[in-house]
Parts: structure tokens; C-alpha cells; sequence
């Protein structure tokens, strides 16, 4: 919010140095965005000294003027103001200057006399209206100093963030309050009171809240005979100068008062109000209003709204409707000053997309406390500015009232120390009371009433806070914990996941954090069974999409929209993970939901562009390395199983990996109904790990061994198998035949075609043999390499090729 210092000081001593003001708002909690200088920028322009003045030769009305400007010899300059004297002192413009207007200063011939610049107008300077003469300066200004030292200072606009929960100072009574408790001093309060005249406002209007925990307190008043023109002067720079539009003087007060008491006002046009009666009540099922701003609205049942006899005439604490507008034809006015429940105007704004003045102040929390005042305000300024008679008293209505904290106790040791200060009980007392915070002794501690404009102290701790701002966090003085630091453990889910988050991104994966919803179509497209524990859905009460309305029970479907998105954008290929918590509706009613943690990985795409002459791997084999990247990083050593139980993948092509027995993870290319119900047609293979079943799984002891000093021999075998052999079984086959020599074997190659009979694959293994404390022989590696061959004969009908 803007804050106009100039209007500032109307209700409360400013000190004369802006810098001190800011620091000392700054250190009491509020951001300080933007300072504002008003007014046009003079810097250029310089103070002048009139030594001369004399006729112009060729002209009656202009004068020759001599004007000392500091600097070289004084120049002539040509004046047609008739007010401009020997002595004065003046705003001088020379040649190349640029005034506020765009006008640039030439030194030019003006009936034939030469003129070296300009003595200026307060019009010309962009300080007023007058242009009948030229602005005489003080007697003291100093000549050829900058113009702004000899000028009064313009006013200066602060633009505040205001936080959520201090709604108490989106206003200037509440600015002056917080400048009170920084600062010192009292407040000034505008004049609020109005002369009553006529018949009763009871009798023109008639107000009911049917909505009781919507609307808390409803008042209206009356104002006849107005007369709706243009605000005057003032009223709009008091305005513009926060930001705000004008518009008509009714409204502007409106406005006005609005800025100047934080409560939200609007003006009915009272001969627009069908039935004279208004009622606050929850919309009707397909009500529909246009609003001020044109738009037609389509109302939802906790929508509050003002109505009348016939239908809805304004969203309450959002905005008002078109039909009862005040125009130029309005004569009688009806001022609404009202306390409506937060929570339901923020909804009701964020549905309709409608974040106006109102409702960022309603959202905060107004003041229940200043209904009254406010409309007294508005009335009181409207008679002044449109004229017409205040009708006598107030029509107002209750609903239920909001819940406040009444008496809060406070310990003034617990103060001293949580703050590391040592204050007494008296000290905290007077502080508190600067922020009108009622105190009284209570034994050894304090019963502390907050006012009812602070909708943010509930607990002790709100008042040790407010304490701290006031007393000055720059005052605290630093000091050590008086504690004893106890150490702690790291919990073993949350080192679980950070774990597997390294090996995702150390395989070159792309972590993404997703919404954690689930729309209701994704069990379909996933082709989950109807008994799946993954159909046991967690309904999320304020759903940030509609769309998407369940807790996510699998991360899989979040991640193969990141996937389609990232893929229409044109990327050649796409890896990207998630680790995190998936939610399972518990069996029984009222258990708590079943949280598990996951990881999935997607690998979509030209996710490995091939080398020269090097094709792409299948998304298989790398979906593979990568889960079991991630299993070794986790300490697992897993064992692979053709086939897979997750109906997402394609039955072909997918694979279990289990430790200990335990399927752990799935992973397989992506099963074509599920690619297509995504509209992912890129070769597609996705990873899901079951992390939480790790928990109870203990991870193996890592052993290193020294690197051996002696030269490794290799073998390599090409051997023909049938196709339905599993290489893995073959390769832990090798492995236990050949002996402890053996230091690694791993499938370097596959081949089918011709030289391959039907129904054979060619598959080559690559033997290292290797020992820590000598060289091994041919002999010795060449009996070990025949002893594999012969298990792979007998065991897998293996021919060497």
C-alpha cells in the first residue's frame, strides 16, 4: 500500500528525517518496497538574482532583465511577466535546460534582443496553475544553487508490503498507530460526527442478515439530495497519490475513507434498491450477478452476497453490481459499512478471479470495532462534497459475533527469556500498551486484553513479539544459548530419499516436484485393477485444481504428463524422476491415510543419441541400468526377474528386480493403451521403485579390496543359446563355475540373423580373471575358461560359436 507522508502527518508527528522513519518501520516488521518523491524534477533548473530590469526596446510588454545565475557574467534575459522587479530572486531556465512540460530552453531572439534563458512560472515549473506572473523565491535562496533547495519540499509516498496477518495496517490509522508505537506521540483522528436531519434512514431502508456467520455486522447509512460531480482537487491526489482511480465524489469518499480507516465502504444508489430492503445472504442455486466492472458472474452456494427484494446487487467484500450503481442521475445514497468472515471473501475472490481493495483488507481481517465510524465518516464527507442532508441515525444488523481472544497471561520472565533481555514487569507493560494492548498486574505476571483491531494476537507469543518490535530488535543485544546441545539422527526415510535422489541425478536424470494430485481418469489410464490398493483414493477437501481432485496413490501418472509437456515442446528426448510420498486411503474409517515413499523415472525419447555408427539403446536396457544404479547406491544388491505385475507396462518387455526375494522394483517400456490415453508416442520406459519396502530391508556392508598389482587375462566366449535362456542366469552360472580367479563377466554382445539357426541367439561374454597376489597362468586360466564351457553345454545346451 502507498502511504502519502504529507496526509501521514494529519494524523500523527512525522520525525523532520525520512530515513529515520523508514528504519525504524523497517525494524518493526514492515518492507519498505519504494520511496516516492512527488512532484516534477528541477535539479537542472538554477536560482536566479533579478540585478536589472528595463523596458524592452522593441516591445511594451516584455522587460530586459539582468540575472545573475553564479556563474561567468549575468545574462540578459526577455520576461513578459509583469511581476518580475530588480532583487528578486527567481526560477531560472537556461539554455538546453528541459522543462517538466517537454519544453526545451533555446537561447533565441526575441524582437530582435537576444535572450539567454527563462525566468519561470510556478504553471511552467509544474508546481500550480499560476501563470499570471513569474515564482518569486525566498530572499535567503542562494544564487545558482539547484531550484528544489530553494522550493518547499514535495510530498514523499512510501510504498508498504503488508504482511497476511496484519490487516490493522492497510490504512492510515493504522500506519499512524505503528508510527505512535515506534516513535511517540498522539494520534489525530478525522472528524467523524455529521448533522442529522429528516426522516429516519430506518424508514428508506430496511437491512437483515440472513447469513449470520458470513456477515457479522451490517450497518447502513442514509444521504438525500446529493448532487454526483467531479471530487474536488484534493480528494484526487489524496487518490492518485495511493494508487487509487477517481471517479465521482460519492464514490471517491468511498474510497477515501477506505484509505483512511482500512474499512471497506460502497455506495448504493438507494432508488435502485428494490423492496428498500437488504438482506445478506449465501447465493441461490445458478444466481448470476454483473459487477461494477461489466463482467457477468456466475455465483457458487458459499458466495456471501447483498441482495434486495428482486436478486443479488453486490458480492460481499468483493465488488458491487452494475444494476445499483451510483451514476450522475443518483439523488439518495445508501452507505454500507459491514464485517464479513475472511475466509469466505477470499474464496469467493480467488473463484471469481476478483482481488480488489476490498477484499485484500476483508481477507486480513477490518477492524469489527469501526463499522459505525467508517459510515459516519463517509456520510459526514459526502454531505460536504455533494451536498444533500444525512438522514437521522442508522439502520444495523447482527449476525453472529466473530471469535476474538479476549485475555491473554503473560510471563515476564518468559519474555526476558525468549527475547535474551531484562526487562521488568513494568517495562513489558508500558511497551505493550504503546501497541494499546490493555495491561494489568496478575502476581508475578501480566493479564493482557489486545484491541479489537488486532486480529493477529491470540497467544503469549504473539505479545512477546510485539514487545520485540516495539522495545527494538536493534536494542536486543546478542548473546549465546544457555542450552545444551543434544545431537541428533537423521530419520532413516528422510536419508533414504536423499540417497536416491543422488543416484537418479548421478545417472543423468532430471528431478522434477510435481502436484501431489491425482485426477479421477488416471487409475483408468493406468489400467489398474479394480481391487489394486492403488484405487484406495484420499479425497482433498480445497483441491488446488479441480481437475484433479485425489491424493496422488503413484507418481507415475504426474510424471507422464511432465513428460508429454516436455515432449510437444520439442525435446528429443526426456529423464526426469520424482521421489516422494504417494497416500493410500487406510482400510478402516478412521485411520489416518497410508503414506509410502517412491521414486519413479521416465526416460522418453532419444534419451542416449548414439556415436558414430552407435544407434540408440532400447529404453529397456537403460531403464534397467538405471534402476539398478539405484538400488547399488542404496546399498541393495538385486536380482533380476523377467515380467513384470504392473499393468502400465508392456507384459514383453518389463522386469522385477528383487532383494532378498522382495519385488522392488518394476520397471518396462510403457504398455501402448497407457502411451496412448497420455499421448506420449515416443518409445517410453519408466522405473518405479517401492522405497518404502527398503525400510526394513538392511543394506549390505560395503567391502573394498585392494587393486591388484598383476595383470588381468581376458577370455571371451560367443556362445549360441536359445532364445528363451536368460543371460543373467547364464551369467550367474559362469560365474560360480569359474572359480575364484574370475574378477568380473559381462555380456558384450548379441547377435541374431544369419549364421544363426532359427530360434538361436549368439550371445558373447567377456571373462576377466584376475588375482590379488600373483600372475595366473594360460594354463590355469585356460582349464577355468573349459570348465565354463562345459557347464554351459550341459546346463544351457551352449554351443561355442
Amino acid at each position: 500500500m502507498k502511504f502519502s507522508l504529507t496526509w501521514l502527518a494529519e494524523w500523527v508527528d512525522l520525525p523532520e528525517s525520512v530515513d529515520l522513519l523508514e528504519e525504524r518501520l523497517t525494524l518493526g516488521g514492515l518492507e519498505i518496497e519504494e520511496r516516492i518523491a512527488s512532484g516534477p524534477d528541477l535539479s537542472a533548473l538554477r536560482v536566479g538574482h533579478v540585478l536589472e530590469r528595463g523596458p524592452h526596446p522593441n516591445a511594451d510588454r516584455l522587460s530586459l532583465c539582468r540575472v545573475e545565475v553564479g556563474e561567468g557574467e549575468p545574462l540578459e534575459i526577455v520576461c513578459g511577466a509583469p511581476n518580475v522587479a530588480a532583487g528578486q530572486k527567481v526560477a531560472v531556465a537556461l539554455h538546453g535546460d528541459v522543462l517538466p512540460d517537454g519544453l526545451k530552453i533555446k537561447r533565441s531572439k526575441i524582437r530582435g534582443v537576444t535572450s539567454n534563458g527563462m525566468i519561470c512560472s510556478g504553471r511552467e515549473l509544474g508546481l500550480g496553475d499560476d501563470h499570471d506572473g513569474i515564482l518569486v523565491l525566498p530572499e535567503d535562496a542562494a544564487v545558482g544553487a539547484p531550484l528544489p533547495s530553494a522550493l518547499p519540499p514535495g510530498d514523499v509516498v512510501l510504498d508498504v508490503e503488508i504482511t497476511p496477518n496484519r490487516g490493522d495496517w492497510v490504512s492510515m490509522l493504522g500506519m499512524a498507530r505503528e508510527v505512535r508505537a515506534q516513535l511517540g506521540g498522539a494520534l489525530r483522528l478525522p472528524p467523524i460526527d455529521c448533522p442529522e436531519a429528516g426522516a429516519p434512514a430506518a424508514e428508506s431502508v430496511r437491512v437483515a442478515v440472513e447469513d449470520a456467520e458470513g456477515c457479522h455486522r451490517y450497518a447502513a447509512r442514509v444521504v438525500r439530495g446529493v448532487r454526483v460531480a467531479e471530487s474536488p482537487e484534493w480528494l484526487q491526489q489524496r487518490l492518485e497519490a495511493a494508487g487509487v482511480r477517481p471517479i465521482n465524489n460519492v464514490v471517491d469518499v468511498t474510497n477515501l475513507v477506505l484509505l483512511e480507516f482500512g474499512q471497506p465502504l460502497h455506495a448504493f444508489d438507494l432508488a435502485k434498491l428494490r423492496g428498500g430492503v437488504v438482506r445478506v445472504r449465501s447465493a441461490e442455486p445458478d444466481e448470476k450477478i454483473v459487477t461494477l466492472d461489466g463482467q457477468a458472474r456466475q455465483l457458487a452456494a458459499e458466495d456471501l452476497v447483498i441482495a434486495d427484494a428482486a436478486g443479488a446487487i453486490a458480492v460481499a467484500g468483493v465488488m458491487g453490481g452494475a444494476e445499483s450503481e451510483v451514476g450522475d442521475d443518483t439523488r439518495d445514497v445508501l452507505i454500507e459499512s459491514a464485517h464479513f468472515q475472511p475466509a469466505r471473501v477470499r474464496r469467493t475472490a480467488r473463484r471469481l478471479g476478483l482481488h480488489t481493495d476490498a477484499s485484500y483488507r476483508f481477507e486480513r481481517g477490518v477492524d469489527a470495532s469501526g463499522i459505525e465510524r467508517a459510515a459516519a465518516r463517509a456520510a459526514r464527507l459526502i454531505q460536504e462534497l455533494a451536498g444533500g442532508e444525512v438522514a437521522t441515525g442508522e439502520v444495523v444488523a447482527l449476525g453472529r459475533p466473530p471469535h476474538r481472544t479476549e485475555e491473554i497471561p503473560l510471563d515476564p520472565a518468559r519474555v526476558n527469556r525468549l527475547l535474551g533481555t531484562a526487562l521488568s514487569r513494568e517495562e513489558i507493560g508500558v511497551l505493550l500498551e504503546r501497541v494499546d494492548v490493555a495491561v494489568e498486574a496478575d502476581g508475578d505476571g501480566l493479564r493482557c486484553r489486545p484491541p479489537v483491531y488486532r486480529n493477529d494476537l491470540h497467544i503469549p507469543v504473539d505479545l512477546i513479539e510485539e514487545v520485540a518490535r516495539v522495545y527494538g530488535y536493534d536494542r536486543i543485544e546478542p548473546t549465546l544459548p544457555d542450552a545444551a546441545l543434544e545431537g541428533a539422527s537423521e530419520p532413516t526415510e528422510h536419508r533414504l530419499g536423499a540417497l536416491a535422489r543422488d543416484a537418479l541425478c548421478g545417472a543423468g536424470l532430471v528431478e522434477l516436484m510435481t502436484f501431489s494430485a491425482f485426477a479421477p481418469e488416471d487409475p483408468d489410464f493406468l489400467r489398474l485393477a479394480a481391487d489394486d490398493p492403488r484405487r484406495r483414493t484420499v479425497t482433498i477437501v480445497n483441491p488446488i485444481q479441480a481437475s484433479a481432485p485425489w491424493l496422488r496413490t503413484t507418481l507415475v501418472p504426474s510424471l507422464l504428463r511432465a513428460t508429454r509437456q516436455n515432449l510437444a515442446r520439442q525435446l528429443d528426448g526426456v529423464r526426469v524422476f520424482e521421489v516422494s510420498r504417494v497416500f493410500r486411503a487406510a482400510r478402516k474409517e478412521v485411520a489416518l491415510p497410508e503414506e509410502r515413499l517412491e521414486a519413479c523415472a521416465v526416460l522418453a525419447g532419444e534419451t542416449d543419441p548414439g556415436f558414430w555408427g552407435r544407434g540408440d539403446v532400447p529404453p529397456f536396457f537403460r531403464a534397467k541400468g538405471v534402476a539398478t544404479r539405484l538400488l547399488e547406491a542404496l546399498g541393495h544388491e538385486a536380482e533380476f526377474r523377467a515380467g513384470s505385475d504392473e499393468p502400465f507396462l508392456h507384459p514383453s518387455v518389463a522386469g522385477t528386480l528383487l532383494v532378498h526375494g522382495r519385488p522392488v522394483v518394476s520397471l518396462g517400456e510403457l504398455h501402448p493403451e497407457t502411451a496412448a490415453r497420455y499421448e506420449i508416442e515416443a518409445p517410453t520406459a519408466v522405473v518405479t521403485a517401492d522405497l518404502a519396502a527398503l525400510l526394513d530391508l538392511e543394506p549390505e556392508l560395503r567391502r573394498y579390496e585392494p587393486v591388484s598389482r598383476h595383470p588381468r587375462v581376458r577370455r571371451d566366449l560367443a556362445v549360441l543359446l536359445g532364445r528363451d535362456v536368460a543371460a543373467g542366469e547364464v551369467l550367474d552360472a559362469i560365474r560360480k563355475a569359474a572359480g575364484s580367479a574370475l574378477e568380473s563377466a559381462r555380456v558384450f554382445d548379441r547377435y541374431e540373423g544369419r549364421g544363426v539357426a532359427e530360434g538361436k541367439v549368439s550371445v558373447a561374454f567377456r571373462l576377466d580373471f584376475q588375482r590379488p597376489d600373483r600372475t595366473l597362468t594360460d594354463a590355469e586360466v585356460t582349464k577355468a575358461t573349459d570348465k565354463v564351457v562345459r557347464m554351459l553345454a550341459q546346463r544351457f545346451g551352449g554351443e561355442l560359436r
